[in-house]
């Protein structure tokens, strides 16, 4: 497969956080982009800049499957990235008065949820938003055990069904350190249980599954058809498949779908971008209003940059990463230059995000380009 992959090397891109000093211009940084696929052991990556408007530039490259190249219909599992619909999701109902940030989640769901060694301190939306409710990544299956398990394409448990064994003490798969130390709010401890608690107050607030929720509410009004958690909406024809340590990976879904298993290309994807960069609004769609939008984008933690869920980085970019075995994917916007730009890989690889060089070179263009 290697020399497949290096034989159609000019088709795809690289990356760097800063940007290299030697590429002169926009064109070079394009060309560059073949040079450097050919450096990576990625079969596919796509990649899109646009401005709040239009689309300024996009390209597929490599191998979506064993034999089948990459191409602008592909849809591939986006990781983490994923956690922006989620809070794009929990701020409708916020601007619409159905959930309150700052209130006890106990408020909302039909079970009971306590930091067990801090039962003073309630659990909030705000908390699950900002990574300080106290529950753990965890970053393993190993550290809270069952919570990976891959089911085959969307036959996980409900939400409802597997957070409170989870996180309740007494649950069937509770383990203590699923709760760190710390009380709510005091520390920043990302989370994919955390996350993934805040979709499921969507589903018992919305009174609907919450993949059913995002597809009427937010990627239906931003015409991203090609855009579910659900592998059943999609079509498998243009399915990305992770190339993982073990070679092709099946297509699979875990407990905690909402946090990492979105399914998107990045054309679809950047409509929720233009949104963002649109304060809410694409051609004419309306998902948020503009002071929720600069809500969400109003840093929390100036340490680590986060916002609620998104996060600031260097020179006014808002973006989120996403990774594991298998995927690669990054998104970002800046607000101020009025420009975004994804990028998505079925391999994870350092290339993909800030500091590796595809990174770099994708938003060069957006910045010169957008």
């Amino acid at each position: 497969m290697r020399t497949v992959l290096l034989a159609l090397a000019a088709l795809v891109p690289a990356s760097a956080c800063s940007v290299p000093t030697e590429i002169a211009d926009v064109a070079d940084s394009r060309a560059e982009l073949e040079e450097a696929f050919r450096a990576t052991s990625i079969p596919s990556v796509s990649a899109i800049v646009v401005n709040a408007e239009s689309v300024v530039w996009q390209e597929s490259y490599g191998f979506a499957d064993v034999d089948r190249p990459a191409d602008g219909l592909t849809f591939y599992d986006v990781a983490s990235v994923s956690k922006l619909v989620v809070a794009t999701a929990v701020m409708q109902l916020v601007e619409q008065g159905l959930l309150d940030l700052d209130a006890d989640v106990n408020g909302y769901l039909p079970f009971h949820v306590v930091h067990p060694a801090h039962p003073d301190v309630p659990v909030t939306i705000h908390h699950l938003l900002t990574h300080t409710s106290g529950l753990t990544w965890p970053e393993t299956d190993a550290d809270v055990p069952g919570l990976y398990v891959p089911y085959p394409l969307d036959a996980a448990p409900p939400l409802g069904t597997w957070l409170p064994e989870f996180i309740l003490p007494g649950g069937a798969h509770y383990v203590p350190t699923v709760w760190r130390a710390s009380a709510p709010g005091e520390q920043e401890f990302y989370s994919n249980i955390g996350v993934s608690l805040a979709a499921y107050l969507v589903e018992v607030v919305a009174q609907t599954d919450f993949n059913a929720y995002v597809r009427e509410r937010i990627f239906a009004p931003l015409q991203m058809s090609s855009t579910s958690f659900a592998y059943a909406d999609l079509d498998m024809a243009h399915a990305a498949r992770p190339y993982g340590r073990g070679g092709w990976a099946a297509f699979t879904r875990v407990r905690p779908y909402p946090s990492g298993d979105l399914k998107t290309t990045p054309e679809d994807f950047s409509h929720l971008l233009m949104a963002y960069l649109g304060e809410g609004a694409y051609q004419g769609r309306r998902i948020l209003q503009p002071s929720t939008v600069r809500r969400i984008l109003s840093v929390e933690n100036p340490a680590s940059g986060l916002c609620l869920i998104w996060a600031r980085t260097l020179a006014g970019w808002y973006g989120h990463s996403g990774g594991k075995d298998g995927v690669a994917a990054y998104a970002e916007i800046q607000p101020e230059r009025g420009v975004a730009l994804m990028i998505v890989a079925n391999q994870r690889h350092s290339a993909v995000y800030p500091g590796g060089r595809i990174h770099a070179l994708v938003r060069r263009i957006a910045w010169d380009d957008g």
